[in-house]
């Protein structure tokens, strides 16, 4: 990877639409970062192809290169749901060798091949808030078999991996298929939510990205935006930050993903083992794949 550390953004803008005063919001909030970012990733956007040229000249993203996923459109409506983007700033644009919608309005990535010759996936989901649906997206980028050297998924998750990491109701805690297909995305790349690993230092100390705004039984807030980062990734660690949540912009908090451009200390393996993965027939087939493949084979 380049020596520049590479900061990239997640932020979930609860719709662009036509307001143009929105956009214009959201670049003055980017231009406020300590460490502007050189990649956006954009969900929920809600808007049709037209509608992503229009804000691609709205947002105007450093003069740099957007990658648009169109969103859904709902039946015989007017209206769009979904939708992600991938913006990258000019200096970083011409890194970009391949780019491809994965799920139609849920899922997207960017391919760069960096400096040291060493290739980078950056993944842009907004998952569905049911688990049945999101078990397919897991599946689908698993399917992808990308072969980088680095691997980033960040977005809008839209479930919990683990207890204490928000208070939601239901259809966002992970059913048996789903947590089966997430399993074996994460064994598959060897991801790690960078929230949880010593070598990201995290700049504040509000863990929560999401927050319904309501008091008492009524309260709901949750982790259920992410970056995942592939083993290589750790031993070079950074920073991440959950932003303050600007709710005339959106209801989700962004969050903040800066990765050093050089290696920290020497990768450490982690000194626990998921038993999880033990729960599942699928999982354990994928541990027992995984295993195998780090055996010599026979002379």
């Amino acid at each position: 990877m380049s020596e520049r550390p590479l900061t990239i953004v997640s932020l979930n803008v609860r719709g662009l639409g036509k307001d143009s005063n929105k956009q214009k919001l959201i670049r003055t909030w980017l231009a406020s970062l300590q460490n502007p970012p050189q990649i956006l990733l954009i969900q929920e956007h809600h808007l049709d192809e037209q509608g992503t040229a229009n804000a691609t000249s709205g947002l105007d993203f450093w003069q740099g290169k957007s990658f648009w996923n169109p969103g859904i459109p709902m039946g015989t409506s007017q209206r769009i749901s979904a939708g992600t983007a991938i913006l990258v700033d000019r200096m970083t644009a011409p890194l970009v060798k391949e780019d491809k919608v994965l799920v139609e309005g849920r899922v997207q990535y960017i391919t760069l091949h960096l400096p040291d010759n060493s290739k980078l996936t950056i993944i842009n989901t907004y998952a569905s808030r049911t688990s049945r649906s999101r078990a397919p997206l897991w599946r689908r980028i698993s399917e992808a078999n990308f072969t980088s050297d680095h691997t980033v998924i960040g977005g809008d998750f839209n479930h919990l991996e683990e207890r204490g990491t928000g208070v939601v109701a239901g259809e966002r805690r992970m059913h048996r298929r789903e947590s089966s297909a997430w399993h074996q995305l994460t064994l598959q790349y060897g991801l790690t939510d960078a929230w949880t690993l010593d070598s990201f230092r995290k700049m504040t100390k509000k863990a929560f990205t999401f927050d319904n705004g309501r008091k008492g039984q009524g309260s709901a807030v949750s982790r259920i935006d992410k970056f995942l980062v592939s083993q290589e990734l750790d031993t070079r660690g950074g920073r991440i930050e959950t932003a303050p949540s600007i709710r005339k912009i959106f209801d989700h908090s962004p969050l903040v993903l800066t990765i050093w451009g050089r290696h920290s200390d020497p990768y450490t393996p982690a000194s626990y083992f998921d038993v999880t993965l033990l729960k599942e027939e699928e999982s354990k087939a994928a541990l027992l794949d995984a295993w195998a493949d780090t055996q010599a084979m026979p002379s």
